[in-house]
């Protein structure tokens, strides 16, 4: 059991006066009980107090043994008697459950605005709280008092777990492979999607097995010389064009293994950039590094979102860095904290985060380092082994 992350979730639930949450989301229902449902049809019961409850699929029932919740009560989602239907099903149980442990007119959170959601386990589906879910919990449980608890379960999470903090460190040694892979086919003439192919299917198939990894997928995008300067948007495309003698060739790679992402950028050269490409690539680089000296507990975001635009200004590029730094990396690949020069949020230790400063030049390219760090007590940590800088 991850006795520090549901112990921070419980006394946020505390103090923030919600007696019991119930979640659905699979990411939700990963942090607070261990076990990634799989189609994304169960529900996690949190108490304030005591042992959280687990709902779900008969069928998942093996799954949810990497879990720790003891407490798990099973439907069948697939019958032939009546058609699938996993929020009436659930709310059954629910109900029951409720008479059990004299819940009666609780405080009950729920998540009623993550607009950006993880994909399932499943990837091809996935299932939303939607206004029927909320409904539905509402009419079964007409005692109760329901509120959005978005805002706790965000705040929790914010801050990792030495275990969460160890999976993440995982993905990204998994990751690592795939620049590897990257690294071996990168060469004048070779298209940029089958480079991406290339790494998804390493972090996949040495993913899976690797140091306790069930689930493992990579989410690669390659992009050489003119189109990588299209990657300063919040999207990356890999496309059918070949690489090209002198080029930057950025990769994005944003992993995940056993429910945990990273978010992570390198940019390779086809064979020796020249001296313009060297000097774009060494101010990113010393941006990077100047960012990582600087984080320490209590420092702004905001303040890093700074640093990193003094050094690509003093080298005379600032106007090329056209996004904010960075952002938190944990059970999506964005999430809290956010380093904008707008943000409010300030460094604790145990946060997780991607650090992106970039250089995007139209008619040369673009130059992105990113890096996934934790914060510790007096500094930070890099968690991605694979080197900043590729002859």
């Amino acid at each position: 059991m991850d006795r520090e992350r549901v112990s921070r979730l419980q006394s946020i639930m505390t103090r923030e006066g919600v007696d019991v949450l119930l979640c659905r989301l699979p990411e939700n229902v990963l942090y607070a009980t261990g076990y990634w449902p799989v189609i994304g049809a169960s529900l996690a019961v949190v108490p304030a107090n005591g042992e959280a409850t687990l709902i779900l699929p008969y069928s998942e029932l093996d799954y949810a043994t990497a879990g720790w919740v003891t407490d798990k009560r099973t439907f069948r989602f697939i019958n032939m008697q009546a058609m699938a239907n996993p929020t009436a099903q659930t709310i059954a149980l629910l109900c029951d459950l409720w008479a059990e442990k004299n819940f009666g007119k609780a405080t009950v959170g729920y998540e009623g605005s993550f607009e950006l959601v993880a994909g399932n386990n499943v990837a091809a589906e996935a299932r939303v709280v939607s206004e029927m879910t909320i409904n539905a919990f509402k009419q079964a449980l007409p005692q109760t008092r329901f509120v959005d608890a978005t805002s706790i379960i965000k705040q929790s999470r914010m801050v990792k777990s030495q275990q969460e903090i160890e999976q993440i460190r995982i993905t990204n040694e998994v990751a690592s492979m795939g620049y590897e892979a990257a690294r071996e086919m990168i060469a004048a003439g070779v298209r940029e999607a089958e480079i991406a192919g290339a790494v998804e299917g390493r972090i996949y198939g040495r993913g899976v097995g690797y140091k306790n990894v069930t689930r493992s997928r990579g989410y690669c995008f390659v992009m050489s010389g003119v189109n990588s300067v299209n990657s300063w948007r919040p999207f990356c495309v890999s496309t059918d064009k070949r690489l090209a003698w002198g080029e930057p060739v950025l990769v994005e790679l944003d992993a995940m293994t056993n429910g945990y992402f990273n978010d992570l950028t390198r940019t390779f050269f086809v064979g020796t950039p020249d001296a313009k490409a060297k000097k774009i690539f060494d101010a990113v680089q010393e941006a990077v590094n100047t960012v990582i000296a600087a984080i320490r507990p209590g420092v702004r975001c905001a303040d890093l979102d700074a640093i990193a635009r003094k050094v690509i200004d003093k080298a005379g590029y600032g106007e090329y860095f056209n996004h904010q730094l960075g952002h938190g990396v944990g059970l999506q690949f964005h999430e809290p904290p956010t380093l904008h020069p707008a943000s409010n949020d300030v460094l604790e230790a145990g946060m997780v985060f991607a650090i992106e400063p970039a250089i995007y030049i139209p008619g040369f390219g673009g130059v992105r380092l990113e890096d996934n760090l934790v914060v510790t007590k007096d500094g930070c940590e890099n968690l991605c082994p694979f080197p900043q800088r590729v002859d």
